[in-house]
């Protein structure tokens, strides 16, 4: 380790020891409670915004000395642009904007100044990083000081950069936290309004592009919050009047843009400073998961509308609508990123297309400064249950989310398929779609895919199974244990099995038959 880092570290932890951790105020996040994705960002929003702004050239410098500190005597700077040693009276920092003004048009607004996200750095690396967005440095390097890197990004990264700037491994979990803080914050302010692009967008979610989301969120979860950040998150509060959720609550970035975008937060169950493993609160595929917002037997929420019926729960009565684009989008391929350049004009079943390219008998959406929508034809279905299929895969090797619109409802699904693989098929279930429906699919600017097919289908709901009632009598008693038993035994099958997997482990043992036993004896409720 350099040196005079191995020296900093032991004064900063010198003076960890001496700080005391000041948690938010109780009530600070109250209003986020129970918000889910673009609702909780805008509930984050609602929250941070209102803060002191600070001065840029006098109140916001003065700060930093207790804030940006590494000795207990405040005197040094702390840098997360490189590992010199410098006291705030030097004239070797600037203040530089993690997320540079210029996406902005350099407006001085709120941002322009705010604590979290103009930062000290050490002047050259701070010239070297000039505008460029953060991301992963391939072999083309053209300034190291062994803090940051800049050069010609990874595949898939940069956006519309020639260049990006990589910070160590030990800073990239905070400077994620930035982004996710900026991206929050300041989503309304004029992004991409001056003369260089902008990798955020002016929009409630995902505001950040898709590229570049998926990578913070990776080095967030790689770099978990340090109490070097919990003390920067409480100096900064003590000063603007704000803080950043992502330091308290490092799992609301997998709310809002990863995991559990579909799971409402629990503030009473978030741990402050804690990262989400495993599966976190909400595991798709544990089926005895109580807190599974994707599992029909759920009882937490029946009115919620948003809490989709699955597609095991229901009868497919009759195909209403299919299109492939073999025919019509024939011309190009779907295997590299420049093969799909000739606009699809659309056709009969969808007659209206804009930003749609033909893509070797798919369609890609949206270019990289367009968002690509197609709306389909009049459907001709009474009202009711329909589920959309639709084949997708990414325009890149970075996957992403794309809407679906049918009649009044909506929803937004995340893919996961690349351009080197296969189409995958993602399956929408909209639970109460008005008579004679269209259909819209959307992408945003940046977030192309390709959509290889689309059907839609009328469906019903299955009749509820009455669990334990194996013999389908209306009753559960001892003769469905005995059925149940002699099935296991391999003396008799069961007309109605799922009646019988009483614990949803989607097996039938002697469990099942213990638990209707229990059950008749009424020791267990299900």
């Amino acid at each position: 380790m350099n040196p005079v880092k191995s020296y900093c570290a032991l004064l900063l932890l010198f003076l960890l020891t001496l700080h005391a951790v000041a948690q938010p105020k109780a009530g600070y996040y109250s209003d986020i409670n129970g918000k889910k994705q673009v609702a909780l960002k805008l509930a984050l929003k609602d929250i941070i915004s209102k803060h002191t702004k600070l001065s840029y050239d006098s109140s916001l410098p003065e700060a930093y000395e207790s804030v940006y500190y590494q000795d207990a005597n405040k005197n040094y700077v702390y840098d997360m642009f490189s590992y010199d040693n410098y006291t705030f009276s030097s004239s070797k920092w600037n203040k530089e904007h993690v997320i540079p003004n210029s996406w902005w048009g350099k407006t001085k607004n709120n941002a322009y100044s705010d604590i979290f996200s103009v930062i000290p750095s050490e002047s050259k690396a701070n010239s070297h990083k000039s505008n460029f967005p953060i991301g992963t440095v391939g072999s083309d390097v053209t300034f190291d000081n062994g803090c940051i890197k800049v050069g010609t990004p990874v595949d898939g990264q940069g956006g519309t950069y020639s260049k990006v700037f990589e910070p160590a491994d030990e800073y990239k979990g905070d400077f994620a936290r930035i982004y996710f803080y900026v991206a929050t914050c300041y989503s309304d302010i004029a992004w991409g309004s001056g003369s260089v692009d902008s990798e955020i967008s002016k929009e409630d979610w995902p505001t950040l592009n898709q590229w570049l989301y998926k990578l913070l969120l990776k080095w967030h979860n790689q770099d978990p919050v340090s109490e070097k950040e919990v003390k920067i998150n409480d100096s900064a509060f003590a000063k603007q009047g704000n803080r950043n959720p992502f330091i308290d609550y490092p799992v609301l970035a997998d709310y809002i843009w990863g995991t559990y975008q579909s799971v409402g937060f629990d503030l009473s169950t978030a741990q402050l400073y804690k990262h989400v493993s495993g599966a976190g609160p909400d595991d798709p595929t544990d089926p005895t998961d109580p807190t599974d917002s994707t599992d029909p037997t759920d009882p937490t929420d029946p009115t919620d509308p948003t809490d989709p019926i699955e597609i095991a729960d229901l009868d497919i009565t009759s195909t209403l609508f299919t299109e492939d684009f073999e025919v019509t989008a024939a011309a190009g391929n779907n295997t590299s990123t420049g093969g799909s350049s000739a606009l699809w004009d659309g056709n009969e079943n969808f007659p209206t297309a804009s930003y749609v390219y033909k893509a070797g008998g798919a369609v890609r959406m949206a270019s990289g400064s367009n968002a690509g929508s197609m709306t389909s034809k009049t459907i001709s279905f009474a009202g009711g249950i329909a589920v959309v299929q639709i084949k997708v895969k990414g325009w890149t090797d970075i996957e992403g989310p794309f809407t679906v619109i049918l009649g009044s409802e909506k929803q937004t699904v995340t893919y996961t398929s690349t351009i080197s693989d296969d189409f995958e098929t993602v399956t929408l279930v909209f639970r109460s779609v008005a008579a004679n429906p269209k259909l819209t699919i959307e992408t945003a600017k940046k977030q192309r895919c390709f959509i290889g097919e689309v059907t839609i289908y009328a469906a019903t709901e299955k009749p509820a199974i009455m669990l334990g009632d194996v013999n389908d009598d209306g009753t559960v008693d001892a003769l469905d244990a005995s059925f149940v038993q002699q099935y296991v035994a391999g003396k008799l099958s069961l007309d109605n099995e799922a009646a019988a997997d009483m614990n949803h482990d989607g097996d039938i043992d002697a469990q099942d038959a213990s638990l209707i036993q229990q059950k008749v004896a009424g020791k267990f409720d299900n």
